[in-house]
This record gives structure tokens, sequence and C-alpha cells, in this order.
């Protein structure tokens, strides 16, 4: 049938009865036979694969409702080919063969047959809205699917939200024309209205179930949250819920994106998240929360702590953005040699600001036999843009300095070149430790000491070089400031990493001391430390918990980690020859996971393969991995914030806002489309460029 004869008049059941209600001539496909006519009759009056179901159109005693009557037609006095009546008889619309019919003789030879030769034919079955829900029930090879248009609705308001499209996708008649013409011929538009409410009441509904699958954990939650201001002066607050499930699956849900009302101080940001928590029944479940460095964020804490009951005395509830720290480190170094990075911005900028200049650059790059490439310069506040940059200028050097030294006086030389790389190298690990502990589906508080301990090898290695004394100086000063009371957080976490464990986080605090000249905890605290955690949840899971086994084997093989000083620091570590009944001891006595690649071993696998072993520590473990050390998550629901919140809908309300932030999420985790890894926003600015090479 022409698509053209179908009509946008929603009260037709029949999209293919003409103007006069009439329902046009079967059309011809070539056959001869009785039964194949009566089979091209069947197909006339429905779109081929598509059954329509009306309320009112048949008695239930008379209406065949099996799916095999979609791909079969029943001919009352079939005749074969020597023109015998066979009587009712069963034609395939797709081969010339027939099969008996009667009212009790069932229908599964029909089904044996279409399933076995033609399984590309599926079925739809349209139906009227009737408080029914649609969706799909698969018959051996063959799919039965029930069009609802209620569903429709529920499944077009979560893609609009997930997609991040306007209410009014589902208003468009363009939209409206392609699905009628070319998927379902019952489609009716959905108003932006419509949409509206929809999304609201799906956002409702995934709520419910999100808050019961919470409830039903056997572990703490841990959050992160950050405010952040819109384009229409407005600020907001982000509320991002993370926890270990079931299957040890480290899961992220953002779930408040919330109006926040002046003054941004401790008190409306306390009573703020105390609502998120009450609203989605969180407040004895609570384990740590991560902050950026804002004085009204670590001045909430001490209202969290006097109105929650907060495990191990709270030791480990706050949590400092490890990468904020990092930022501030790192801008501390970038003062010294502030004049020689100016110099290669300016000169970038001079290209790059002007389309004549660009093209005359890239003529140029031809001539010095490189790259034509189109010159992009850095964010001034944001140092990994910075240090991109000069990673995408490391094979045009010559043709820029060629080309800006000829445009006008004090130009680059090869020095400013030279200091601005060996820079570049020096910040390669506070890189590298930026992107790793900014991971939300993976576990980073057992990483950290890892990264600190690299960085801190780095500085000690840099600070008797003669461009890096000011810059080592000013970062390590910086660095001592945040860290030289290390966070327990890190400490009993990277413990529970079974690369790592308790003589590893020993070797890794005292190689971080001695590289800064500072003092960091001994190993008798650490292990007093570790044993009174441990002692705490024994005490609270031991009766629940089944007897541990007394070994457990780990593979083991060579490592081959020579890329990452800390692997290298802590390789070799041996088991100890102790024992003892305790699930810690136990734990703690095995061997270290040593593998080719220690950077990708996948902790929470291990954990999941060892829980029946260790079931308390396990426990603990789960608690210890699940705090993210970054606040990178809710910056992400920032940059959707920003997407959604443009200039055409910057009066949203409140609440719309609210739930298009926390659904489009949810979807996206329901389709495991949420970013798994850590990915620096400017890569993809500079993604023309070498950046990847070393």
């Amino acid at each position: 049938m022409d698509p053209e004869d179908l009509h946008f008049d929603n009260e037709r059941l029949n999209p293919n009865s003409d103007d006069d209600g009439q329902t046009p001539p079967p059309r011809s496909l070539g056959r001869e036979s009785v039964g194949e006519a009566g089979s091209n009759i069947a197909a006339a009056s429905t779109p081929i694969g598509v059954t329509v179901r009306s309320q009112s159109a048949q008695s239930a005693g008379t209406r065949r409702r099996s799916w095999v009557w979609v791909h079969s037609t029943i001919v009352k006095n079939y005749k074969n080919a020597e023109g015998i009546d066979l009587g009712p008889r069963a034609v395939c619309n797709y081969c010339p063969n027939t099969y008996t019919c009667s009212s009790n003789g069932g229908v599964g030879h029909i089904e044996r047959h279409l399933q076995n030769k033609h399984k590309k034919f599926k079925h739809t079955v349209v139906g009227q809205d009737s408080g029914e829900s649609g969706g799909i029930d698969t018959v051996g090879g063959m799919s039965n699917f029930v069009y609802f248009q209620s569903s429709m609705r529920e499944g077009l308001a979560r893609y609009v939200v997930a997609a991040e499209q306007p209410f009014t996708f589902g208003d468009d008649i363009r939209f409206e024309y392609f699905v009628k013409h070319y998927l379902q011929p019952l489609f009716s538009k959905v108003s932006r209205n419509t949409t509206r409410s929809d999304s609201l009441k799906a956002f409702i509904e995934v709520r419910k179930i999100l808050i019961s699958e919470i409830a039903a954990l056997g572990s703490l939650v841990s959050f992160t949250s950050d405010m952040w201001s819109g384009r229409n002066n407005f600020g907001y607050i982000s509320v991002t819920a993370h926890y270990i499930d079931s299957n040890w699956i480290l899961n992220k849900k953002i779930i408040a994106f919330r109006l926040m009302e002046y003054p941004h101080n401790a008190m409306n940001i306390f009573q703020c998240i105390m609502g998120v928590f009450r609203e989605f029944e969180l407040v004895d479940k609570v384990f740590s929360i991560t902050f950026d460095n804002h004085t009204a964020n670590t001045s909430s804490i001490d209202l969290f702590k006097h109105n929650l009951t907060i495990s191990h005395a709270g030791q480990f509830f706050h949590v400092r953005c490890v990468c904020h720290i990092i930022n501030l480190v790192v801008s501390d170094g970038l003062k010294p040699i502030g004049p020689q990075i100016e110099k290669i911005r300016d000169a970038i900028l001079y290209i790059a600001t002007s389309p004549a200049r660009q093209q005359e650059f890239e003529g140029l790059c031809v001539s010095y036999n490189v790259k034509p490439k189109k010159m992009k310069t850095d964010v001034k506040t944001r140092w990994n843009s910075t240090f991109l940059m000069l990673k995408s200028c490391r094979n045009h050097t010559d043709v820029i300095s060629a080309y800006v030294n000829s445009k006008y006086d004090g130009g680059l030389t090869r020095a400013d070149w030279n200091i601005a790389f060996e820079f570049m190298n020096f910040l390669k690990k506070f890189y590298a430790a930026t992107l790793a502990c900014s991971g939300v589906r993976y576990p980073t508080t057992c990483l950290v000491l890892n990264h600190l301990y690299n960085m801190s090898h780095t500085l000690k290695s840099h600070r008797t070089k003669p461009n890096f004394v000011a810059a080592s100086k000013s970062m390590e000063d910086k660095f001592n400031k945040y860290f030289e009371n290390m966070p327990t957080i890190f400490i009993v976490a990277s413990a529970m990493d079974p690369r790592i464990k308790l003589k590893g986080v020993e070797k890794l605090l005292k190689g971080i001391g001695e590289n800064l000249g500072i003092t960091l905890p001994s190993t008798s605290s650490v292990t007093a430390l570790l044993t009174s955690i441990y002692a705490s949840y024994e005490s609270k899971f031991a009766s629940a918990a089944a007897p541990c086994s007394s070994s457990i084997n780990d593979p083991c093989s060579t490592s081959n980690n020579d890329n990452d000083p800390s692997w290298f620091l802590i390789s070799g570590l041996g088991s100890s020859e102790t024992c003892s009944r305790s699930e810690l001891s136990q734990y703690l006595e095995i061997n270290l996971v040593t593998t080719e690649d220690l950077q990708s071993f996948d902790i929470l696998a291990w954990w999941k393969k060892t829980e029946k072993t260790f079931p308390i520590l396990s426990i603990m473990a789960r608690d210890l991995l699940t705090p993210p050390v970054s606040s990178v998550a809710s910056e992400s629901a920032f940059s959707a914030g920003n997407r959604v919140l443009d200039e055409r809908r910057s009066r949203l309300a409140p609440d719309i806002l609210d739930c298009l932030i926390c659904l489009k999420d949810w979807e996206d985790a329901r389709l495991g489309i949420q970013k798994c890894h850590p990915r620096d926003e400017f890569r993809d600015y500079f993604s023309d460029s070498d950046i990847d090479a070393d």
C-alpha cells in the first residue's frame, strides 16, 4: 500500500480504508490458487505483519487470537490442484503450504512451519488503550509485539528526557508522518504538555524503584555534591549517590538537582542535602560525602555529623575532592614559568583568532612538510587544557615560531619551547592522577596512595633542576598542606586492594613521606586502625556471616608495570608466616595479586569472587571502596544542566529540571551508556592533534 494513502485521522482504526470508508481491492501477488487469492485478500485488509485488535471488532468467541493468523489465511472451501474441495484450510501467506485449521485442532503445526521456514517475519499486534501495558511476547523465534498508545507515550517521554530533546518532539508533524507511514499506522502525535506530564510520571515511578533498590542494599551509600549557577542566574545543587550492589557493580545515580536558595551558606547546603536524604530514605545509610574545597561545604560537615548517625565516628565521612587539590597544586607550579607559557599562548591566539592568519599558517605548514592544523588555545584557569595545548604543539614548534616571529617582535625562542615541554613532561603524572581519580564507575579510594606516591616521586626528582626549583617548592608546600594529615579513607581502602594490602600501604606511606619530607602514619598505627575498623564490622555482622574458609588461591604471574613507580615499589611483597582465624588476618596473609597489568585489575570482580571466603571483610571492603575521591559526578550533572537549561529553556520550573537531569542519568545507567572511564573534556577540543602520542 502506498504510504500516501494513510491518513492522520485517529478515529479510523483501519488505515487502509479509502475516503469513502471502503477497503480498496487487494493487490495482486501473482499467485494462481484459490488459497493464494484468499491470502491476498487478508494481506490487503491489514498491513503485512500487523493485526488490529479492536475492543468492538469481534466478539471474544469468534476472534482468532493466535499470532499465526497474521501470517496465514483461512480459506473456507480450499481446492487443490486437482480441483478437489478440501474444506477449510490455513494457507501460508509466504509459500504454497496449507494446513488443517479446525477450531479444536490447535495451531502448533502452523507455528512450527512459520518458525522453521519464515523466521524473518515478525508479528505486530495493535491494541487500543484499555489500561493494559504493551510489550513483547516472544514465542519461539517469532516476536509478538502489542502496541498501546499509553505505552508509546511512556517510552516517548523517556526518550525525550534521555536524549535531551524538547517536549515538543512528539508533537512535530514531520515526526508523526514518519512514524505513521513507516513504523506504526495508529500512532498519534503527543502534545508538549502531555509529554511533560508523562516525563514527570516516569520520573516518579523510576524514583520509587530506585528508593526500593537502595533500601535493599546490604551496604552503605556514599555521595558527591556540588553547586552550580545556571544561565538563568539561579543557583543549583546536585546530589549523586554511589553504591556497590549485590553483583559488585559500582553504581552512580544523580538523585537530586535542586534549586538552591541564596545565601549559599553551610546551613542551606545542609538543609537541602538532608531533605534529599529524607526523600530517598537514606538518613541511616550515609557513609561519606565528597565535596570540593569551598568554605561553605567544609563548614556544613559539622552539621551533618551532629544530625546523622555516621559510622566509625565520622572519620570517613568527609572526603575532599582530590582532583580539586591537584588543580591547586599544579596552578601554583605554573606561576614560575608563566612568562614562557604566556608567550606560547599569545602566539597560538594570534593565529587562531583570524581566518586569514590561520590560512597563511596552514600554507606555511605545507612548506615545512608538517600536517596543517587549526590552532587552538587553552583556558587559562584550567591547567589540563594548558597541558594538552602544549602536547598539541610538539610537531609544529618551528612553523609556529617562524610564523609569529615574522609578524611581530618579541616572539618565540627555542628556549621558550624547551622550558614549556620540560614542564609538560613534568605534569604527566599529575594529569594521569587527575584522570584516574575522576572515575565514577570503578573504585578510586584505593588508587589515591599510588598516585600520591607517583606525584611526590616526580616532585622529588625535579626539585634540584634549575627550571623547577621555584615550581617544585610551591607545589610541595601546597601538597603537604592537604596530605600531611593523610585521610584515613585512602589508607584503609588501599589495604582492601589485594594488589596492595597492609604491606603495600606501609611502603607507599613511607615513600610519600621520604619524598616530601613529612611524617605519615607509622606501620603500627595503620595496623591498629585497620584492626579497629574490622572489629566494628565483625561485632555487627559476625552472627549473620557464614564461616570463612582457611585459604584462597590467587592468580600470580610476572608483573610488567614499569611505567608506574608505585607498583614497582610494592612488587615482591610476599605473605606473612603467621596464621590467624580472623578474616582480616586470613586476607592479609595471602599473597598479593600480581598480574601482567596491575592497572587494569578489576578489584570488584576479585571481591565478588572471594565474598563467600570473607563474608564480613567483603562488607567492609564494599563500604570502603564506594566513596568517590572527586566531585566529577556532580560536575557531569552540571554539564547536562548547561545543555538542558539553554537560552530557549531558561525558564524551566525547578521540579521539571530536577526530573530531566535525574531521569536522563537513570536511563543512561539502565541502558549501560553512562561514562565508565574518565575522559578529559578538552581532549575532544584538541582531537585533531596528536595529543595521544608520547
